[in-house]
């Protein structure tokens, strides 16, 4: 059986699987851009489960090791739909597995870059020493940002913000109108909170400015935002880390000029694009006051992730292509070899870039040698 047969069928069956699932189960709906983005990483996962298994560099196998365990999570995103409807039965269900399903998004994400960087920098370490130095920045970023979510899984319902909305909004008798700041100020006295536990209340001109700056989110779902805005600014966090790494990547490649596995710099390309994207996005929501135009906002972002991610698609496609073929592998092999006497691969994206918008006399040299030429 061909190998894009054997992808489309494994593929298919996965898919088939999940809708079938959606018939026999009950659920939750989701959007149609979340459907797309699951659907496409399903398919990622099963180009880079070939990729890993084709692989004929040793040290590029841990690449998309990792990248694999990456494209995984999207089983679980799959499964999503069901908590707190089949299975796991609870009032915070959906709140936590999802919570917990984007840390692990984030922090595999990381380490995925993390380690291609790591792996340009010091070509000469062991595998074990090339993920000590990926687990030490990824993890260490990662526990200093979300260590308050890894030891209260509802760590969200219990911030000042939240501790200070709920008393508001419990001094609003159901079904009435949102009374104005003053009138607020004058029936509540809110709360400085730490670690969850009330330490004294606030003076009355701090009173009055803090209920001022909740009142919006008195408002339908707004608290929503109010509620969120911690654990975003984490994932910001770790988006900076990641775009760090990918320009990182560029920059290195761009002074010392190694060589490198075919098409990854095209894959660390479109990571630079879906972390930029994400920080974006993430940084607006975490300015807006209404949940209604995040959720618009939300589902857009997530159309321009699945183009992002149509593109990974192809670039997987054609590293899975190349190490397939008599001329990838010979590449490859000679890669993990001999890497001081293999010029950097010169690819079709390469060649369109240099005849469109550079003078191609000009790089025509080591910096994007095709094979052909040597």
């Amino acid at each position: 059986m061909r190998l894009p047969l054997k992808i489309i069928l494994l593929w298919l069956l996965i898919l088939a699987v999940y809708v079938g699932c959606l018939q026999l189960f009950p659920h939750s709906p989701a959007p149609a851009s979340a459907h797309l983005n699951r659907i496409i990483q399903s398919l990622l996962l099963v180009i880079t489960v070939f990729i890993f298994l084709k692989e004929p560099n040793r040290k590029n196998k841990f690449i998309f090791l990792n990248f694999l365990i990456y494209f995984s999570l999207c089983i679980l995103a799959l499964v999503y739909d069901f908590v707190g409807k089949a299975f796991y039965i609870d009032k915070y269900a959906k709140h936590i597995f999802l919570q917990y399903l984007t840390m692990g998004y984030v922090l595999f994400m990381a380490i995925s870059i993390i380690y291609v960087v790591i792996d340009l920098l010091f070509r000469e370490f062991k595998v074990f020493q090339k993920y000590i130095c990926t687990f030490i920045i990824a993890l260490g970023i990662f526990i200093w940002l979300f260590h308050p979510f890894v030891q209260n899984s509802l760590y969200l319902y219990s911030t000042e913000e939240i501790k200070q909305f709920k008393a508001l909004d419990s001094a609003i008798p159901p079904g009435s109108e949102i009374p104005s700041a003053v009138q607020l100020a004058n029936k509540v006295t809110l709360q400085s909170w730490k670690d969850g536990k009330a330490i004294g209340d606030l003076y009355p001109e701090d009173n009055l400015r803090r209920i001022e700056y909740l009142l919006p989110y008195l408002e339908g779902e707004n608290y929503k935002v109010l509620m969120l805005r911690p654990f975003y600014f984490c994932i910001i966090g770790m988006d900076v880390l990641i775009l760090a790494f990918v320009i990182l990547y560029f920059g290195y490649q761009y002074k010392k000029d190694p060589p490198q596995g075919a098409y990854i710099d095209k894959i660390m390309f479109l990571f630079l694009l879906i972390s930029s994207i994400d920080i974006l996005h993430l940084w607006g929501f975490n300015k807006s006051v209404e949940w209604g135009s995040f959720s618009e906002l939300f589902i857009i972002g997530q159309y321009i992730t699945v183009l992002t991610e149509l593109m990974m698609v192809l670039f997987f496609s054609l590293r899975l292509s190349f190490i397939t073929s008599v001329q990838g592998e010979f590449y490859e092999t000679e890669l993990a070899t001999n890497p001081r006497q293999v010029s950097r691969l010169r690819d079709w994206v390469d060649n369109m870039v240099l005849s469109h918008f550079f003078n191609f006399k000009l790089f025509n040299g080591r910096l994007f040698q095709n094979p052909s030429e040597k």
